[in-house]
């Protein structure tokens, strides 16, 4: 009975640990099944958001691109224009030169011209004065003065038209040099301003490609959470599954630990059953030694009461019976008895030792034959004037019988 019942109890704990640790699974299997849900609706938004932003760099890169393209072959076309225009620049710096070269040699032979006229005019008047004193050279000579002079003055007339047209020139040449100067200058200022860009493109270019590494960082990074992530749901999916495994074990266990219960139970109403029937079979024994023993009081009366009329008086030796020591470590009862009745099917004896000579249930006897021990038994039923009790030990050889002696 206790067997069964601590059966029962183990087989009730194992049952409701089995119960919570299925309910623990499954919580922790939704939650996980939730966080797994969650991040990778997450990881998709910021996946799309990445993309997006990828998109939309690249195409920003795409469009520097062609700018920085555009800009580079206008700076192309600039360089080039610029290389043309310092051509040309000093080309008309060369030319200025020249001219500048030329203007002062004319200046210079203006200015010896003007000394010779000047000379020429001085030795002019000093023939006129030569003329007053001698008139025939002067008269012969006269024709020659005013050709040479007419000829001087041709000759001023052309210079100083030359001299004002070298003036003009280097007019000219000084304002195409100012505008040359000017282009320049500007050409500096639009080639700054387009290296400017250059270089503000550059760093937009650079900032692009790093933003363009970055999100690729990213997005590598995502995915390799997200494969993390995905061990992670196999790994969980796998323990999951070996727990439902063990669980269905467990289950199948407990059904077989039903069955048993099942089966135990049967055995233990078959027990039960029978035990009864022991029961009421060893109160019927009972019943009858009890009469059988009445009987015998009365037929022991009836000698004792024939002997008494007949003057007879019968002296017995006194019989005494040495017990040996109770091998079952229980009390013993003070008063000697004898086997009534045994059950073999059952493996016990009725004694006629009751509760009235001191017999309780736990008590251990030895069972004699001719002041031999050939048994011990233990008392397991009492009633007022018989016992019953379960055999213990027998001598090899021996055979408890009906009349031996219990003490």
């Amino acid at each position: 009975m206790n067997k069964i019942k601590i059966l029962l109890v183990g087989l009730a704990a194992l049952c409701a640990i089995a119960l919570v640790i299925a309910f623990q699974l499954n919580n922790v299997n939704k939650s996980l099944r939730n966080q797994f849900t969650q991040k990778e609706t997450e990881w998709q938004t910021e996946k799309q958001s990445l993309g997006q932003q990828l998109s939309s760099v690249l195409a920003a890169k795409k469009k520097v691109d062609a700018e920085f393209g555009d800009l580079r072959v206008k700076f192309d076309s600039l360089a080039k224009e610029r290389e043309g225009l310092e051509g040309k620049f000093d080309l008309v710096t060369k030319e200025r030169a020249a001219l500048v070269e030329k203007v002062q040699d004319l200046a210079k032979q203006k200015k010896e011209l003007e000394d010779e006229v000047s000379k020429l005019k001085k030795s002019g008047v000093s023939q006129d004065e030569a003329a007053v004193t001698s008139m025939p050279i002067t008269v012969a000579g006269a024709p020659t003065d005013d050709a040479y002079w007419a000829n001087i003055l041709r000759e001023k007339a052309s210079l100083e038209i030359e001299a004002k047209n070298l003036n003009s020139q280097l007019s000219d040449t000084q304002l195409k040099t100012e505008k040359a100067m000017e282009e320049g200058r500007k050409l500096e200022l639009q080639l700054k301003t387009t290296l400017d860009s250059k270089v503000d493109l550059e760093r937009r270019l650079v900032y692009n490609e790093k933003l363009a590494e970055t999100l690729s960082e990213d997005l590598v990074r995502e995915k390799r959470d997200k494969k993390a992530i995905s061990e992670q749901l196999i790994n969980l999916r796998s323990e999951n599954f070996e727990l439902k495994s063990r669980l269905m074990a467990l289950g199948d266990k407990k059904s077989s630990l039903e069955t048993r219960l099942v089966d135990l139970q049967q055995e233990r109403e078959v027990l039960a059953k029978r035990l009864s029937e022991l029961d009421n079979i060893l109160q019927e024994r009972v019943d009858q030694i009890i009469q059988v023993k009445d009987d015998i009081k009365q037929v022991r009366a009836q000698t004792k009461e024939v002997s008494a009329r007949d003057s007879r008086v019968v002296q017995l030796q006194p019989i005494v019976v040495k017990a040996s020591e109770d091998s079952g470590g229980g009390k013993k009862a003070p008063t000697a008895g004898q086997v009534l009745a045994i059950n073999e099917e059952n493996n016990f004896v009725i004694i006629d030792m009751g509760e009235e000579d001191g017999a309780k249930v736990g008590h251990t006897y030895s069972i004699y034959r001719n002041t031999q021990k050939i048994a011990t038994v233990e008392v397991i039923q009492t009633r007022k004037e018989i016992s019953a009790a379960d055999i213990k030990n027998v001598t090899s050889g021996a055979k408890i019988k009906i009349g031996d002696m219990v003490s």
